[in-house]
């Protein structure tokens, strides 16, 4: 009877720490990708993000109509060097959720360089100052879903 208690408890960690590891992990993937886009680090930044190149790449096109689309880490590499990539770094997790085990979803906030809390503007009005990123499990790796802020 206590053999058969003991076994019950065991599973039920084993469970919990590896839903644990997963937050970790996801987290962890976040911190990364948020210490790239500090350090403008295009190759992590290619290496974490999982999501779509369809919107850099629309808008890469009008500036450098010779860039090779194909190229998502020289689509990367090209939005740093544009410049419109902020110097940001990670301020706060002020979320996180579990979705499910592959997936969990965290609100940030940035600073700037300078120790100001960065904020995107539309014209002469704050447009965001919370951000939000998807942190899922792809091929057995956490990628992060939305590209780093854009700030023109």
């Amino acid at each position: 009877m206590i053999i058969w208690l003991l076994l019950l408890v065991l599973v039920g960690c084993s469970n919990n720490l590896e839903e644990y590891s997963g937050k970790v992990e996801a987290e962890e993937t976040l911190r990364t990708y948020t210490n790239a886009i500090a350090n403008q680090d295009a190759a992590v930044i290619y290496e974490l993000y999982g999501g779509s190149y369809e919107w850099l790449e629309s808008f890469l096109r009008g500036f450098l109509p010779e860039i090779d689309l194909e190229d998502n880490k020289e689509i990367i590499d090209n939005y740093i060097k544009q410049g419109i990539m902020p110097r940001i770094s990670l301020n706060e997790i002020l979320e996180q959720k579990e979705v499910n085990e592959d997936e969990y979803v965290f609100v940030v906030n940035f600073i700037n360089e300078d120790g100001t809390p960065f904020i995107t503007r539309e014209a002469d009005t704050i447009k965001d100052k919370e951000f939000t990123y998807t942190i899922k499990r792809i091929d057995g790796k956490f990628k992060v879903m939305e590209l780093p802020p854009y700030q023109p």
